[in-house]
């Protein structure tokens, strides 16, 4: 009697397990597909239920790893939906009348929170994602920092992107990695700052005028930003800057101007303060 009661028990502790499985792996793949859906609310709920489940304990390390890969390629496809190509983001702001979708409002929350879930998450295989991620949040930029030599291929790649925030990052984070590897050597981020300071898009020549005022070696860019000081062709109807364009408001020229003032006297910069 006491074997079949310990072979009873022995099969329960079998069969239960395995009871629950299907239910586990059905609810798994529902989430991972919504996860692909083309509505952001769903995509969110997805991944607040991904995250709940990983939160539980309850996971076998198969299924925990699935998630965290379905996770990881959810921030992939929000990148590419924020990453447009300058091109396009000009056509949507003619449109629409700004460069935003019109749900984004609505999602601020998600968005930011899934890259934080994901840099938290501490897995190299989330380079990719983290780099897309540069420009919308300073976690991601932290744990590429942290991921090192691993992570500065990935980085400098986006010099090269269509997309004017990514390259605009992709400098401002090599630029913090340099010395840190060999990789971003001194003279590779002077050749990508002079790159930049060509760049077709205002935002990314002011970025790049903003952190060559913060170089220690500021003074050999003075000749570039006189030049963009007095020819920069950007520029607003209504707004006037520093009284030296009249009633324009030209703002690579206002900041190569600002560069320039604190390069001759010899003052901090502003734009890392």
């Amino acid at each position: 009697m006491r074997t079949a009661l310990l072979a009873f028990a022995f099969l329960t502790s079998i069969v239960h397990p395995s009871a629950q499985q299907p239910s586990t792996v059905a609810t798994i793949s529902r989430v991972l597909q919504n996860m692909k859906s083309h509505g952001w609310t769903e995509r969110s709920h997805a991944f607040e239920r991904a995250s709940e489940l990983l939160a539980s304990g309850k996971l076998n390390p198969s299924d925990s790893d699935r998630l965290k890969l379905g996770i990881i390629q959810l921030l992939i496809a929000e990148n590419v939906r924020a990453n447009v190509p300058d091109d396009e983001a000009l056509k949507q702001s003619t449109r629409t009348g700004s460069g935003k979708h019109e749900d984004e409002a609505e999602g601020e929350e998600y968005y930011p929170s899934l890259i934080g879930f994901v840099a938290d998450m501490n897995d190299e295989r989330a380079i990719p994602a983290l780099v897309g991620a540069m420009p919308y949040a300073s976690d991601a930029t932290g744990a590429l920092l942290r991921f090192g030599d691993k992570a500065v291929g990935p980085i400098l790649d986006q010099l090269k992107s269509r997309n004017a925030l990514l390259r605009t990052s992709a400098l401002s984070t090599a630029i913090t990695m340099e010395g840190q590897n060999e990789a971003v050597s001194r003279p590779r981020i002077r050749q990508m700052l002079r790159s930049a300071l060509t760049d077709p898009v205002a935002v990314v020549r002011s970025s790049a005028v903003n952190e060559i005022a913060c170089l220690d070696d500021r003074q050999d860019f003075v000749p570039m930003l006189e030049q963009l000081a007095k020819t920069d062709p950007v520029h607003y109807k209504g707004h006037a800057d520093d009284g030296v364009d009249e009633d324009q408001f030209y703002p690579v020229r206002f900041d190569a101007r600002r560069a320039l003032r604190e390069i001759r006297n010899n003052e901090p910069c502003l734009w890392r303060h």
